[in-house]
């Protein structure tokens, strides 16, 4: 989250930063609300029922991990980034 809120700060503007962090806590709600309600993440080597996600401010793919009383966020990067990054999650 740092680094894509410090690119948004640099290359476009705060009041632009503050919009993705709004999209951002708006999707960690809905998520912590209703975990299941979003897509498995078939961009993992061995795809899980556990390991979700979901696009964010129409760019951002957050990848979670949802465990028995916690959801874990395992990664989250710019959709244009190489899904080769996510072959380690699992």
């Amino acid at each position: 989250m740092d680094e894509i809120i410090d690119y948004y700060l640099i290359e476009h503007s705060a009041q632009r930063a503050e919009k993705v962090i709004r999209s951002m806590d708006d999707a960690f709600i809905k998520i912590c609300k209703s975990p299941f309600a979003f897509p498995v993440c078939f961009d993992i080597d061995t795809p899980q029922e556990n390991i979700r996600q979901v696009i964010v401010h129409n760019t951002f793919k957050v990848i979670y991990r949802v465990q028995n009383d916690r959801v874990e966020v395992l990664e989250i990067f710019h959709g244009n980034r190489n899904d080769a990054l996510l072959k380690d999650i699992g």
